[in-house]
């Protein structure tokens, strides 16, 4: 599985670069605003860019082609979440590296509340990939779009409304911070749906002529 490990790093360095511009952006800004929007648009945008490397897959009919290499279709998707969970690392380190870097200039640095930040907000980042995965090798990219597109929506939404939350004193993460079982739950709840996830695509994909 490691050759298909490659050959998506390097498409998503040929064709992707861009998110990872616009994640680095967004990050920066985040060291100089309070809108947790500026943290949490670029976990979106790394998380969501396996999906958008399926659709050149899917454009150059390398899902035809990985047909006769020996790979089996678990493989081929494993693959993409495994590119999911990278592409979050990056995300993660983001994070770390700007909410630290914010901490120190403002001399409020808090090592709980920085582990809130770089394990809460990445995992929100799996909710999109996770909806959409399934219905994605099940149906295809173009199929599929019409849920990507829905997922999207719903994120930004939830994004959004957490946004508002945050900018309101002694709630979200300040409410994070004093309820210790929170983090757990919310780390359980995450790799929960990424295995149902996981385990959906495979079974659809399976079943699923190419």
């Amino acid at each position: 599985m490691k050759g298909l490990i490659l050959k998506d790093l390097y498409m998503s360095v040929k064709y992707c670069r861009f998110y990872l511009a616009i994640s680095v952006a967004f990050t920066a800004f985040s060291v100089l605003g309070n809108n947790i929007f500026f943290l949490l648009y670029p976990v979106l945008m790394c998380a969501t860019i396996p999906v958008s490397l399926i659709s050149y897959d899917e454009k150059s009919r390398w899902n035809v082609y990985a047909g006769v290499l020996p790979y089996s279709k678990k493989e081929i998707v494993s693959v993409k979440y495994v590119g999911t969970l990278i592409f979050l690392g990056i995300g993660i380190l983001l994070i770390g590296i700007s909410q630290a870097a914010k901490m120190m200039i403002y001399g409020t640095f808090d090592w709980k509340l920085l582990g809130i930040f770089i394990t809460v907000i990445p995992i929100t980042g799996l909710v999109g990939p996770c909806l959409m995965f399934p219905a994605i090798f099940k149906f295809g990219a173009e199929k599929g779009r019409a849920v990507f597109y829905g997922v999207i929506i719903l994120v930004c939404a939830l994004y959004g409304a957490l946004g508002t939350i945050v900018n309101n004193p002694g709630t979200a993460v300040y409410v994070v911070a004093k309820r210790a079982w929170v983090i757990p739950v919310i780390l359980v709840s995450g790799l929960l749906l990424l295995w149902i996830s996981w385990r959906l695509s495979v079974h659809f994909y399976q079943k699923r002529e190419l």
